[in-house]
């Protein structure tokens, strides 16, 4: 490899210098190994996209700062994965869902996947189906984390439209 430029020093220097108080800043708010790096992954890579060595706005504390609003934001998702798991389980022990309809779901989803662009279908495959991390999936297509959620939120976007849904205001309500 060449020379280091001064951007990459000067980056790979921020990076040493803060990774610890950032890891020790994530793992207070979501108590998870894995998440908490993957954050600080994500962060330092959006950072890179912008990244200026002569800017003096990457203080230690923008950066703790940066890692919370991401734990925050993780906490958010996760409660309101919670909160879809514990509906659609009261609705299949009511009875409101049955067995062939959502076999239905399952193959127009599957099929509405396999009509993504290549690469939004194999991000979706592999966070969906393969249960893999966003950072193996970047790692996996030479892309950003941000890239692998950018893929998804397409994705996401497209399985909405195909089971005519609307999300507004934290509702979710069937378009008629």
């Amino acid at each position: 490899m060449g020379r280091e430029s001064h951007r990459e020093k000067a980056f790979r220097e921020l990076f040493e210098e803060n990774y610890s108080t950032m890891y020790h800043a994530a793992m207070v708010v979501i108590k998870d190994t894995d998440a908490a790096k993957d954050m600080i992954d994500d962060i330092f890579a959006d950072l890179w996209e912008v990244f200026d060595e002569t800017s003096e706005r990457y203080t230690s504390a923008y950066l703790v700062r940066s890692v919370r609003n991401r734990c925050l934001d993780h906490l958010k998702h996760e409660r309101v994965k919670t909160n879809f798991a514990r509906i659609y389980i009261e609705r299949y022990k009511s009875g409101a869902l049955d067995e062939v309809s959502d076999d239905d779901r399952m193959e127009q989803a599957l099929r509405v996947i396999s009509e993504m662009p290549q690469r939004t279908q194999f991000v979706m495959e592999q966070c969906y189906l393969e249960d893999k991390k966003y950072g193996e999936v970047a790692e996996l297509l030479g892309i950003t984390n941000s890239g692998v959620k950018s893929h998804i939120m397409k994705g996401l976007d497209m399985l909405r439209n195909a089971f005519s849904i609307n999300y507004k205001k934290g509702r979710t309500n069937q378009k008629s």
